[in-house]
C-alpha cells in the first residue's frame, strides 16, 4: 500500500480509505442530526418538552458511552474489517426505526392511561436513540484504529481532520436535504428512513475498498514484546489529561449540536428556513476549522516543527476560537451573535483532530478499549450536563448559562494540557508500548 512518502504527500490509497471514512462520518451525523433539525416541528407537534429533549439526548450520550466500551474492545480483538459494516446497519436499521414515531399504531404500544400527551411518541424516540447510540458509538474505534494504520505520526491530525469533517458535511447536508424533502412534499419522516437507506449502501463500498491486509499493523509504529514499567506511568498520566480533554470536548460540542436549531427557532425567533440556513453555515465553518487545525500540524511539521509542540500550538489557537460562545448570550440576535456562533463552532470541531491524535499514540494494541473508554467518559459528562441543561432551560427560558460554560469548558481543557501531558521522544511521537 502507498503510504507518506518523504516528500510529505499521501499516497492514493491513503486519501482513498480517508474518503470512505468521511462518508461514513458523514452518515453517521446525518442519523444523529436529523433529530436535531426536525425538533422544532416535532416539539409542537407531540408536546416534546425542553425536558423530553434534554432526556433523549442524555440517553443517547448514555447509550453512545456503553457502545463506545463495548465495540472498542470488539475493535482491539476483531479489528474494523467486519466490524465497521455491522455498526453501520445497526445505526442505519434505528434511524430508519425513528420514522415510526410519528405511527400511532406503534406509539400506542408506549402509552398508558394517565400519559401526558405525546408521551408514546416521547418513549419509541427514546428508545430509537438509545439504540442508535450504541451502535454509532462504534464508528469511531473502527474509524481511528483505520487512519492509524494508513497513516504515520506527523499525518495523524491531517487524517483525522478528514475524518471529522465528515460530521460537519453530515450536518450541512441534512437541514438542506430536510428543506429540499418538505419542499417535494414530504413529512418529517422521510429523512429518518431515507438516510437510513443511504448507510446501508455504504457496506458494500467499504469492503470493495478497503483490503484487511491494510488494517492489520499500522504504518510506522513497533510493538514491543513486553510493556516499559515507565510506559505505564507515562500512559496513566497522558489517559488522565484526555479524560478532562474528552469531557470538555463533548460537552461544548453535543451542546450545540443538539440545541442549535431550538436556540435560534424558539427563542430567537428565527424562521424555519433561516434556522436551517444558519445551521448549515454553522457546520461548514466548524468543517472548514476543522481541517485547517489538522493542515496547520502538518505545515508546521514540514517546517521543522515537533509534532507534539504544532499540536499544542493548534489547540491553543482553537480553545481560544471556542470562547466566542462565552460572548453570544451579550450579543444579541443579529449579525454579531451568529458571527459568534460560527467562530465557537470552528474552535470546538478543530480541537478533535489532536484529540484523537493524542488518543491513537496512547498504545499500539489497546488504542480500542482506551479510545472508547474515554470517549464513554465524554458522553456520560455531556449526557448528564444535556439532562440538567434541558431542565434548565425549560424553567429560566434561557441558553445563556449554557453557552458560557461550552466556551469555557475546552480552554480549561487546553490548561490541563499544557501543564500535565508528558513530553515524548522530541524526534517523533510514538504510541506508548502498554500491550502485555
Amino acid at each position: 500500500m502507498e503510504s507518506l512518502t518523504s516528500s510529505g504527500h499521501f499516497g492514493t490509497r491513503a486519501w482513498l480509505i480517508c474518503g470512505v471514512l468521511l462518508l461514513a462520518t458523514m452518515l453517521n451525523y446525518m442519523d444523529r442530526q436529523a433529530l436535531a433539525v426536525t425538533l422544532p416541528t416535532l416539539k409542537n407537534e407531540f408536546s416534546l418538552t425542553e425536558s423530553r429533549v434534554g432526556m433523549v439526548e442524555g440517553c443517547f450520550g448514555y447509550a453512545f458511552a456503553f457502545g463506545s466500551i463495548l465495540f472498542g474492545l470488539l475493535a482491539d480483538r476483531w479489528g474494523p474489517r467486519w466490524l465497521y459494516p455491522i455498526v453501520l446497519i445497526g445505526w442505519s436499521l434505528a434511524g430508519i426505526a425513528t420514522a415510526g414515531a410519528g405511527q400511532t399504531w406503534i406509539t400506542d404500544w408506549f402509552e398508558s392511561s394517565g400519559d401526558l400527551p405525546g408521551t408514546g411518541t416521547y418513549r419509541w424516540l427514546l428508545l430509537c436513540r438509545v439504540v442508535l447510540g450504541v451502535f454509532e458509538a462504534g464508528h469511531w474505534p473502527c474509524a481511528l484504529l483505520t487512519v492509524r494504520a494508513i497513516l504515520p505520526p506527523q499525518g495523524l491530525a491531517l487524517g483525522n481532520g478528514i475524518l471529522q469533517s465528515g460530521a460537519s458535511i453530515g450536518a450541512v447536508a441534512v437541514p438542506l436535504y430536510i428543506e429540499a424533502a418538505e419542499r417535494s412534499g414530504f413529512t418529517w419522516e422521510f429523512p429518518f428512513w431515507s438516510i437510513g437507506l443511504v448507510g446501508l449502501v455504504w457496506v458494500p463500498l467499504w469492503l470493495v475498498v478497503v483490503r484487511d491486509q491494510e488494517l492489520r499493523l499500522p504504518l510506522g509504529y513497533s510493538i514491543p514484546s513486553k510493556p516499559l514499567v515507565g510506559d505505564r506511568r507515562l500512559l496513566v498520566r497522558r489517559l488522565g489529561v484526555l479524560v478532562v480533554v474528552i469531557a470538555s470536548l463533548t460537552i461544548s460540542w453535543q451542546f450545540l449540536r443538539a440545541w442549535l436549531g431550538l436556540f435560534l427557532q424558539d427563542y430567537h425567533g428565527y424562521s424555519k428556513l433561516a434556522t436551517r440556513g444558519i445551521m448549515s453555515a454553522y457546520f461548514i465553518v466548524a468543517d472548514v476549522g476543522c481541517i485547517l487545525s489538522g493542515l496547520l500540524v502538518a505545515r508546521l511539521a514540514s517546517r521543522g516543527w515537533v509534532v507534539e509542540d504544532a499540536r499544542r500550538l493548534g489547540y491553543l489557537i482553537f480553545s481560544l476560537l471556542a470562547v466566542g460562545a462565552c460572548l453570544v448570550p451579550f450579543a444579541g440576535s443579529g449579525a454579531l451573535m451568529v458571527t459568534l456562533l460560527l467562530v465557537a463552532g470552528a474552535g470546538i470541531l478543530g480541537l478533535h483532530p489532536y484529540y484523537y491524535a493524542f488518543t491513537q499514540e496512547l498504545s499500539a494494541k489497546r488504542m480500542g478499549i482506551l479510545s472508547g473508554g474515554l470517549a464513554a467518559w465524554g458522553w456520560v459528562a455531556s449526557s448528564l450536563w444535556q439532562i440538567r441543561i434541558g431542565s434548565l432551560i425549560e424553567q429560566t427560558r434561557s441558553y445563556g448559562l449554557g453557552l458560557v460554560i461550552v466556551g469555557l469548558v475546552p480552554l480549561a481543557g487546553c490548561l490541563v494540557l499544557f501543564l500535565f501531558w508528558p513530553r515524548s521522544q522530541r524526534d517523533v511521537a510514538k504510541p506508548i508500548p502498554v500491550d502485555g
